[in-house]
């Protein structure tokens, strides 16, 4: 009625939000002077006109905006509020938008001024396109001086998603009390005038107002990106370097158009999605997510997808199960032949997986064979480009064993629920009973190799140890980023954890023991039940099998990229040759045919991921359009500390233990884990290592198929994973009891 401001200040005090007392004097009002005369204290004189903060025009910074007006002056300060209308400034933005002076219409609010001892604006919506962060600008004193820049000014990011938020600033200038106050409070407010707003607030005494709301019009919204790291986190934890970044993308960018190939069988349907497929996975600040949208509509390819979707979801522990639930366009004739073409493959699953088998075996030992560490750069990138063309053309099988294992996975666990009445803990130890994991191997045989070091010679064990690194070498930590470094890379590595495991003989011997122990699970099962089992069983099995394979792919590409990374550096073209994980394939390759200086690209990348470190590991982010990295020169984190003492997850294995937790964030805190409860945000396939000396492991992501849980059942240890606030709640050193039957997680003494 009188425009955005006015009207929505109106909003306000009508929904109980505390906002100064105000007044409104309408357009062409005429007003008595002396009516300003009797207030007793100072006020706020802000323009307000018909056509700002529109969609198409926001007239932003063109009208005036009087702070600490005496009530003498107020009458003065209303005239020259309404006579910027003629101001020059606003006749050019009116000519270049195309309205008439007549358009324009300006109402005048009179506001009691709040002399805040903080103040500023908050965006419901960071600017510059990320939707579900906030970000609150602040200084001392009046919020003027946070949009004119004349104080200094703290910034808040606070993730809405996982409640986390940070500050850039010299000064923190606000209580976490007082952060989320001021995020309740928006919440409200956006209820009632929209989801992208601009909030102008001030805090006097503790008191919180709203001064002013506001649309930011650059935001749209409608057709958000989003990235979630659901599932890819247990592959990719923490930060992964470009070198991975651009491995991973090409790597996921070509399985997921096989995949789809073998469902549509139709190349002009196929191509129609070429955008979806080279954009399955994303990465933000140092991070990789999946594109979440472009796999859902990978998945709408699929025959019977709104009841497979709820599998997927549930098997990857996607936690924001919402989703664009229209169909994706196919003719008739398509839409029936991916029913036909569905089926068949995954009925021929278990044959595609045995050739998979065969061919990476083939391909792996063709390689070792051929590779030389002092061969051309140039013979080297064919080796790597036969190696990607001869595998990635037929791994997309994997994607259908994953689908198959999910399928039958969740049609087990239905049938063992509704036909015999069965809980968790019995159907994990059923899945656990008919599973005979590859992924058990690598640290069956290295408890071995640790066991029975002293019936071996140095001779003798030193070729064991060859062998142990030819098979299993490229199984570790974080296995899947380039970076890091495996048993084959740093064999030395291999000497610590078996020097680990020997530290109790005692423990040594009975986990031998139990891993070698021939003790099936015996458990009744009915004909329909044993047929789900067994293809259950060879799905998972694939899945591991695989999994250990793509360990091994990384290895060939790393040993790759390490001789490359060491003949630049020789050459001066890096640092160091662990640099050229800091480089892009692309880039690295490019290197060969046109050497170049690249110092200064890697420092600058080194700087990024300085800041990249002190970020929050966001869950998922939600783009107005492209994802991007922050740049900031400063980050101080903080993370909501949650004092519950219960917390609950999914269960998935063992029984009770009690223990003392420890926290693992990286591959540097997995130290003395002997007997300890493992406590993380996620694990991947190397922590087969560590499990096999913990009392139990508990993890914030992950779900029944996750490898924590599969391979925690195969040793027997107490596992939970999907626990909510793990990290938040539990601290290295707390006493904590878990129960891998229920899920159910205790405190039982603060460190």
């Amino acid at each position: 009625m009188y425009g955005s401001k006015a009207d929505n200040l109106i909003k306000l005090k009508e929904a109980g939000i505390n906002v100064p007392a105000f007044e409104i004097i309408e357009f062409g009002e005429e007003f008595d002077e002396n009516r300003f005369t009797s207030r007793t204290g100072n006020v706020a004189v802000r323009s307000c006109c018909n056509l700002e903060d529109g969609a198409d025009q926001s007239f932003a910074g063109q009208f005036a905006t009087y702070l600490n007006v005496k009530p003498e002056d107020i009458p003065n300060m209303i005239r020259e509020c309404r006579d910027c209308v003629n101001a020059e400034n606003v006749l050019n933005y009116m000519d270049k938008q195309g309205l008439k002076p007549a358009d324009l219409k300006m109402c005048v609010i009179v506001q009691d001024m709040v002399d805040a001892d903080v103040a500023g604006v908050l965006f419901t919506a960071n600017p510059q396109g990320l939707l579900n962060e906030s970000v609150i600008a602040c200084g001392k004193g009046l919020g003027e001086g946070v949009v004119s820049g004349s104080v200094d000014t703290t910034t808040y990011y606070y993730h809405l998603t996982d409640k986390l938020y940070y500050y850039e600033g010299k000064e923190d200038l606000l209580s976490s009390d007082k952060i989320e106050e001021l995020i309740d409070v928006s919440g409200k407010i956006k209820e009632l005038l929209g989801e992208y707003l601009d909030i102008e607030f001030a805090f006097l005494n503790g008191q919180l107002y709203i001064l002013q709301a506001r649309p930011i019009t650059t935001i749209k919204g409608d057709n958000p990106l989003i990235l979630d790291n659901s599932n890819i986190v247990e592959s990719y934890p923490g930060l992964s370097l470009p070198l991975t970044v651009s491995f991973v993308h090409m790597v996921y960018s070509g399985v997921f158009k096989g995949v789809s190939r073998r469902v549509l069988k139709n190349d002009k349907e196929l191509n129609k999605h070429t955008d979806v497929f080279n954009n399955m996975v994303g990465h933000a600040n140092g991070r990789i997510y999946y594109k979440i949208s472009n796999w859902y509509t990978v998945l709408k390819f699929l025959p019977f997808n709104k009841k497979i979707i709820p599998v997927w979801q549930e098997m990857l522990g996607v936690k924001n199960k919402s989703f664009d639930e229209s169909s994706v366009e196919l003719s008739a004739f398509v839409r029936f032949m991916t029913y036909i073409n569905s089926f068949s493959e995954l009925i021929s699953v278990p044959k595609h997986m045995k050739s998979l088998e065969e061919e990476f075996v083939r391909v792996n030992d063709h390689f070792y064979e051929s590779f030389d560490p002092n061969m051309d750069l140039k013979d080297l990138i064919g080796l790597y480009d036969e190696v990607r063309e001869k595998l990635l053309s037929i791994w997309d099988v994997t994607l259908l064993n994953d689908m198959y294992a999910f399928i039958f996975t969740g049609l087990v666990k239905n049938r063992l629920r509704k036909k015999s009445g069965q809980d968790d803990a019995y159907i994990n130890k059923y899945i656990s009973g008919i599973s005979d994991i590859e992924s058990m191997k690598p640290v069956k045989a290295l408890i071995e190799l640790a066991y029975r070091k002293d019936e071996l010679s140095d001779e003798e064990f030193a070729k064991c140890k060859d062998e142990y690194i030819k098979q299993f070498g490229d199984r570790n930590l974080e296995e899947l980023k380039l970076e890091r470094r495996t048993f084959r890379s740093n064999p030395e590595l291999l000497d610590e954890r078996i020097a680990e495991y020997r530290k109790d003989p005692d423990r040594l011997k009975k986990i031998y023991e139990d891993i070698n122990r021939n003790d099936p699970v015996k458990i009744k099962e009915d004909p329909i039940t044993r047929f789900y089992g067994k293809r259950c069983a060879m799905g998972i099995a694939g899945r591991e099998k695989s999994r250990l394979n793509r360990s091994r792919i990384y290895g060939i590409v790393r040993l790759i990229f390490d001789t490359m990374g060491d003949r630049y550096s020789k050459e001066g073209y890096i640092e160091e040759p662990s640099d050229i994980y800091y480089l892009t394939i692309d880039e690295a390759f490019a290197m060969a045919d046109n050497p170049c200086d690249m110092k200064v690209q890697v420092s600058e990348r080194k700087d990024a991921y300085s800041v990249y470190e002190m970020l929050p590991p966001y869950t998922r982010l939600i783009f107005e359009e492209n994802e991007f990295d922050k740049r900031h020169s400063s980050v101080n984190s903080h993370r909501k500390k949650n004092l519950e003492n219960t917390l609950q997850g999914v269960p998935c294995s063992g029984s009770v233990t009690e223990g003392e937790a420890l926290v693992i964030s990286g591959p540097e805190d997995a130290h003395d884990v002997k007997d300890k409860i493992l406590v993380t945000k996620m694990t991947d396939p190397g922590w087969v290592f560590l499990l096999a000396s913990a009392k139990g492991v508990i993890s914030e992501k992950g779900s029944l198929l996750s490898h924590t849980a599969i391979i925690s059942r195969e040793l027997n240890i107490p596992s939970v994973v999907g626990v909510e606030k793990l990290t938040d709640t539990i601290k290295t050193g707390d006493m904590i009891r878990m129960d891998g039957g229920t899920g159910k997680i205790e405190i039982i003494g603060r460190a």
